[in-house]
Parts: C-alpha cells; sequence; structure tokens
C-alpha cells in the first residue's frame, strides 16, 4: 500500500507539472467484473456490473464518479455476500499511441450483505436451521490500475484491477483482487 500511494504522489507531481486544470473532455462507460476473492475462509469467483463517469482535465488527470455490484457464492452450501460501492474517483493516465495506462483510488462508501448457510437447502420453502443473515454500511478506499486501448477516436476498450478495502467495519468481508473489462466512450476537445 505504501508504495502504491508514493507511486501516485510522483505520478501527481508530474501531473501538475502541466496546467492540470484545463478541461479537455469527458468519458464515461460499463465494466463487468469477476476475480478472486476470499470469504470467511472460502474461496470464490465473484460476478458483477457497473460503471463510471470521468471528467478530464490536462493531459493526466482525471475526475469523476464509479459504482459497482459484485456478488459472490462461496462455500459448501452455496452462501451468498453482494457488495455494492461507489464514490469520487480520482486517476491519472498517460497516452502512449493507442495505450492508456492510468492508476487512481476511489474514496466513497458501501452496502455488504451475506448469507451464510451451515446446510444444503434441500426444497424451495424448506425451513433452514443455522443460517445467518448480516447486513451493514461501510466506507470505501479503492486504489485500482488498468489500461485502454482506443478502437478509435470515441471507443476504448478498457482493462482495470481493483482491491476494495472497508475501513471501517470488516465484519465477514470478501477481499481479493478483482478484474474488470468494458468499453468506455470519449467525448474530448480538440485542440
Amino acid at each position: 500500500m505504501r508504495n502504491f500511494f508514493i507511486l501516485f504522489c510522483l505520478i501527481s507531481s508530474f501531473a501538475f507539472s502541466q496546467n492540470p486544470f484545463k478541461y479537455t473532455g469527458f468519458s464515461g462507460g460499463m465494466m463487468v467484473h469477476s476475480g478472486f476473492l476470499q470469504q470467511s475462509g472460502e474461496n470464490g469467483m465473484p460476478f458483477g456490473l457497473g460503471g463510471c463517469g470521468k471528467v478530464h482535465f490536462g493531459k493526466y488527470l482525471r475526475v469523476g464518479g464509479e459504482g459497482y455490484v459484485s456478488d459472490l457464492t462461496y462455500g459448501n452450501h452455496n452462501s451468498i455476500s453482494s457488495v455494492s460501492w461507489g464514490g469520487l474517483l480520482i486517476d491519472l493516465k498517460a497516452d502512449i499511441k493507442r495505450f492508456t495506462p492510468f492508476t487512481g483510488v476511489l474514496l466513497g462508501g458501501g452496502s455488504f450483505q451475506n448469507i451464510i448457510l451451515s446446510q444444503g437447502i434441500r426444497n424451495d420453502f424448506g425451513v433452514i436451521e443455522n443460517a445467518g443473515f448480516r447486513k451493514y454500511s461501510f466506507m470505501a478506499f479503492c486504489p485500482f490500475l488498468g489500461m485502454e486501448y482506443a478502437l478509435n477516436d470515441k471507443i476504448r476498450l478498457t482493462l482495470k484491477a481493483d482491491y476494495l478495502m472497508n475501513l471501517n467495519n470488516e465484519q465477514d468481508f470478501p477481499n481479493g483482487l478483482r478484474v474488470f473489462v468494458g468499453f468506455m466512450f470519449y467525448r474530448l476537445k480538440t485542440e
């Protein structure tokens, strides 16, 4: 985490030396994601959907918002957890021909729900003993990095990885890496 922060600060200092607050356009799009998470000592692959919108400033700086929902089935009895989160994001990018690597952070909040099943479900209306339900809200901090590939001037294929952190309530929270893929649609000012 410390190394990520140092890298982000170094890139920020370079970005802010290049007239960073000149409006240059906006972008937005949708992404699906999966990954590898661990929850309650069990591993699983989540599936989710969400999107983001960003306002571009200068050559390197983007500010905006994003939000996602991620569902995970885990354990021997198919327990289910769901995380919804979103917030304000800031990222830094560099354009290298058709490629745009970027890194940034999200600060916001979310909601977590977890249904813990300690036995299998036999039929639709069966009573389940020894099941638990937990629901709470949390503050979210999420560092991310990714790459965009320009298909043309307006559409980019996006690949991103993040690590969502629960800052205030870590009860049974799923931890691990999520990988996102999707399309971003650009509207940039021409110089």
